[in-house]
């Protein structure tokens, strides 16, 4: 331990839980700890089966995932089939049914005796073992249920005659990991958000999900983090682009951060992520398939956008624009992640997060303070070594407790859960009330006495007083709160947050327009006052966001901004750019609320015509914004003198889904085209061989047998 202060005791074992992926307490000091045992035996990894990555590629959902393993590990391929899968089902045929013959377990321990040892350890779920599953690698008990995540699927589990079993469990969401690729990289995160709503992160393997409005969330190749309301309503992605993230971590001002996995290329690293609402983080899953060998395999070249146009690495000049990049290069083999709720340990850890970094056998612990719109990391040390630890997380009581999975992502019939903490203040006072009051009923308590728990020490308190008070409607009692400058920091921004969560009412909108604390003198204020408009699309306040683009501080100018993709118009337009200007793009995150600014509030045709704006700044977010929306106003900046703009044009019609109808465009420019750009050059190469006409074909050929030209 880094601090002699704190003590490490076990407080599980086998057999009590083995392979220990991850774990949460419930208010009542109930551990639900998942188990894997389908990782390493039953779920399938591309790395084991090169030959099938073009196929796995093509999936573009779970019944065609479904179709390709079953065709792949059909009965008859049995024999050929048998030296690598084994027949765990014993019905003599090595075939796609066995694995369905290995399943994962929801543990649930709890110490009842309070003597530092669970004494109670029951198998709360188990099954979850279709062909398709992968590894439930996600936990959270709330509000009565528990919810889990395994490939494809979000579960909702349900305790109904409380005998410590789920006796009810229904597919919450279905539609995550569309493709076998790595595995590892699974559905997990599951946390409570600052606006009351479940979040939760997903791999690399894509998705393809029918929301329960009917709308399609289609992101079949990259990464994410996820948001819904309890009902599983209203869902919707919060962020893409990344690989995989394990776990998200909500800061008290409701920074959301994660540490991204590497793509297991040669000189590169994992990544501290600041996931903003709207980002996409650069990272697609077929980049992983262009460097390593692969390229022999799929019969591409060996290009990868991800490393040779150094999209994984902290902001530089002349970086893509469409990206949010990462703050910086940071850990190995990133697990669990956790945010201490302000009450845990000992003041030391006050403010800190909680990394494992389980191939290395750490636990690392760090703090976080505002760099412009964005956050640096500092005070970054290892907190615990020598432990596998897989997950982490805090108890009710206080302690932080740690997942021991003692074999390298293997099953291997082992697993503990360690507590650490201080021993002189684990059974202090404070602790007591903290516990105490996080198994309240909340809906009996009083609103008086709600508000005065929107400045409690303990984050977790804060937000189920806040839950509770929007929940009741108390739009006076927490415009009070909000507006009052004499009131606790972290009393009005919980305040604010609440405001965010009740029903849009044009009246009330008219008070929040009139009363919102958008000069105040805390910078913290005047962000989540701006943050709140957005939320809330209070169109009346549009020109308080424009005017707080100016404000002093670069978070406030980061939340006005993309406050006005949801409630500005063309008149906040100029204000926008303006601010793309000034920052010319010196802050990655500052641009990026800009662009989701313009993309939210710009007419299309607004946005084309800033190709002859004189900032390539400018011009570049203006690309990425056109880009957001689909647009084929994008063609305008195709002739544009900056090679940065140029290639941002040129990606944006032809990467992803593409704008189609402006590709023939692009593939007209390679007869003309003197870059010695090869990120242009490639896509423009591309762009003939898609369009793939006649003329298109000759240019292809003419391009081969000009021998100026590269040869790769």
């Amino acid at each position: 331990m880094h601090d002699k202060s704190l003590k490490l005791t076990e407080w599980a074992k086998q057999p009590m839980l083995l392979n220990p992926v991850a774990l949460s307490f419930d208010y009542q000091g109930r551990l639900f700890v998942v188990e894997t045992a389908r990782r390493g035996t039953v779920d399938i990894d591309i790395r084991a089966h090169k030959e099938w990555v073009i196929d796995d590629l093509s999936n573009q959902n779970i019944p065609q995932l479904r179709k390709m393993f079953r065709s792949k590990m059909a009965p008859e391929l049995s024999e050929q089939n048998k030296s690598w899968l084994k027949d765990r089902n014993q019905d003599g045929s090595h075939d796609w049914r066995d694995l369905m013959a290995v399943k994962e377990r929801i543990h649930l321990l709890q110490d009842t005796d309070d003597d530092g040892k669970a004494d109670i350890a029951k198998v709360f779920a188990e099954g979850f073992n279709q062909e398709v599953n992968g590894v439930m690698a996600g936990v959270l008990p709330y509000r009565g249920n528990v919810f889990a995540t395994i490939y494809p699927d979000v579960w909702k589990l349900n305790d109904r005659d409380h005998d410590g079993y789920a006796d009810k469990q229904e597919v919450f969401i279905h539609g995550f990991g569309v493709h076998a690729a790595f595995d590892g990289h699974d559905l997990h995160g599951l946390t409570i958000g600052p606006d009351g709503k479940l979040y939760f992160s997903v791999g690399d393997n894509g998705f393809s999900v029918r929301t329960r409005e009917g709308k399609l969330l289609h992101h079949p190749n990259t990464g994410g983090v996820l948001r819904c309301n309890w009902d599983g309503s209203n869902l919707e992605v919060f962020a893409s682009g990344l690989r995989n993230v394990q776990e998200l971590a909500f800061d008290e001002f409701g920074n959301l951060f994660s540490v991204d996995n590497d793509g297991d290329i040669r000189d590169e690293r994992e990544r501290f992520v600041y996931i903003t609402e709207g980002s996409d983080s650069g990272w697609r899953l077929n980049w992983q398939f262009k460097k390593g060998g692969w390229p022999r395999q799929t019969k591409t070249p060996e290009y990868c956008p991800w490393i040779d146009e150094k999209l994984w690495l902290p902001h530089w000049k002349g970086q893509a624009a469409y990206i949010t990049p990462p703050m910086s290069k940071f850990s190995v083999g990133p697990g669990g992640f956790k945010y201490n709720p302000g009450t845990a340990l000992n003041d030391r850890y006050k403010g800190s997060f909680f990394l494992c970094e389980f191939p290395v056998q750490k636990v690392t612990a760090f703090k976080t303070e505002p760099q412009g719109a964005y956050f640096k990391m500092v005070d970054e040390h290892i907190f615990l070594f020598g432990m596998m630890a897989s997950a982490i997380n805090f108890g009710p009581d206080g302690s932080m407790y740690v997942a021991n999975w003692d074999g390298k992502w293997q099953p291997n019939e082992l697993g503990s859960i360690w507590a650490v903490d201080d021993p002189a203040i684990r059974r202090s006072e404070k602790r007591k009330q903290v516990a105490e009051l996080l198994r309240s009923n909340y809906g009996g308590h009083p609103d008086v006495f709600l508000v005065d728990l929107l400045a409690h020490e303990d984050q977790r308190i804060r937000l189920e007083a806040q839950f509770e008070l929007a929940r009741r409607d108390k739009f006076e009692k927490l415009l009070k709160v909000a507006a009052n400058p004499s009131a606790k920091r972290l009393s009005r921004v919980h305040a604010l947050w609440g405001l965010g969560q009740l029903e849009d009412d044009l009246q009330r909108n008219k008070r929040l327009a009139r009363r919102l604390p958008f000069t105040d003198s805390d910078f913290e204020i005047r962000a989540q006052a701006a943050k709140l408009v957005g939320i809330r699309k209070v169109k009346c306040c549009a020109a308080k966001l424009a005017d707080l683009l100016h404000d002093e501080n670069a978070r406030v100018q980061f939340h006005a901004a993309m406050a006005l993709g949801q409630a500005g118009d063309s008149s906040t337009v100029p204000g926008l750019i303006a601010l793309l200007e000034r920052n010319d793009d010196r802050d990655a995150y500052l641009r990026h609320a800009a662009i989701m600014g313009l993309a939210g509030s710009a007419r299309p045709a607004e946005l084309s015509a800033q190709n002859k704006h004189k900032s390539a700044a400018v011009r570049v977010a203006t690309v990425a914004a056109l880009r957001r929306l689909k647009h084929p106003g994008v063609k305008s900046f195709l002739a544009d003198s900056s090679e940065w703009v140029l290639r941002e044009a040129i990606s944006a019609v032809h990467d992803d889904e593409s704008i189609p109808e402006v590709l023939p465009v692009v593939a007209d420019l390679l007869p003309l085209n003197k870059s010695q750009s090869e990120a242009i050059t490639r896509r423009l190469l591309s762009a003939n061989l898609r369009v793939g006409q006649a003329v298109n074909a000759e240019r292809l050929l003419a391009y081969a047998l000009d021998q100026s030209k590269p040869s790769a």
